[in-house]
């Protein structure tokens, strides 16, 4: 294997696909695995077992994504991070060609190619597909597959993941990225998600949303002028969002996308209305 200065970041709780995840790692590279969230005994084992892990520890219940990522990359050794998801997969050489960009590009992303086995979980494959592949030209920095070099955390405000956040932490973290007009590339080569059924994509949808409210509520923005602007955007379609889901996927992938928005918001409005 070729040694590279890279250091993979990934968190992870129960998850016994990070076997199959560190398999894929195909160079001699730190791998900072975040065990959170109580792991368990075997992912534990799994990860001890495997001589490039730098196992991190952490207490208490909970996944704050946001916390985990920011937690592993202060703990990483090397300049350059990617940053990935234990249920996934890195293609052959994208490790080395990631490195291999970082010395050009500031930041470097990874496509992302979310696999299926029954028509559930291609609906929720082709929804995600919008958001990483389609929506805003494919250039949102969305994980997994993000990687960067950890100094340009002093042209984004000195952090990386806001913590207030927790989920939706990496659209976030994208918005400020683009806004530091930082010099990016977005790699042909895909990591391998695994696939999701309909009830956890909704579930993330929904934690998504009240992330989004948490950041709402500390920005001050009123209840009564965020609904009337959610209203309105589903209601004319102001980003021409579900006339792209149609195009792409037809009359299902529409429908799923909207009651994929439809739970984002309620998400977002229990979090506000509870605060």
């Amino acid at each position: 294997m070729k040694k590279i200065n890279l250091s993979v970041i990934i968190p992870v709780s129960k998850d016994l696909k990070i076997r199959e995840c560190l398999q894929s790692i195909d160079v001699i590279a730190e791998v900072v695995v975040v065990l959170n969230n109580f792991p368990s005994q075997e992912v534990i084992k799994i990860v001890e077992n495997d001589k490039r892990c730098k196992p991190i520890y952490l207490d208490g219940p909970g996944c704050n994504l946001a916390k985990v990522f920011n937690i592993g990359i202060s703990a990483a050794t090397y300049e350059k991070v990617v940053l990935t998801n234990s249920d996934c997969l890195f293609a052959p050489g994208l490790l080395n060609n990631l490195c291999l960009k970082l010395d050009e590009y500031e930041i470097v992303k990874a496509q992302v190619a979310f696999s299926f086995d029954s028509y559930r979980q291609r609906l929720v494959s082709e929804c995600r597909r919008l958001f990483h592949q389609v929506f805003d030209n494919g250039e949102k920095f969305f994980g997994p597959g993000l990687s960067f070099k950890k100094i340009i955390s002093q042209k984004i405000g000195g952090y990386f993941f806001d913590e207030v956040v927790a989920w939706g932490e990496d659209g976030e973290l994208s918005i400020r990225l683009h806004k530091a007009n930082l010099k990016f590339f977005i790699l042909d080569e895909k990591i391998q998600h695994g696939g999701e059924s309909i009830a956890h994509d909704l579930r993330i949808a929904f934690k998504i949303g009240k992330g989004n409210g948490a950041k709402d509520k500390q920005k001050k923005l009123r209840i009564p002028s965020v609904l009337l602007d959610d209203i309105h955007s589903l209601c004319t379609d102001r980003k021409s969002r579900f006339k792209t889901a149609y195009k792409e996927g037809g009359l299902s992938l529409m429908l799923y996308f909207l009651l994929w928005k439809v739970v984002l918001h309620i998400g977002y409005y229990v979090k506000r209305i509870k605060d």
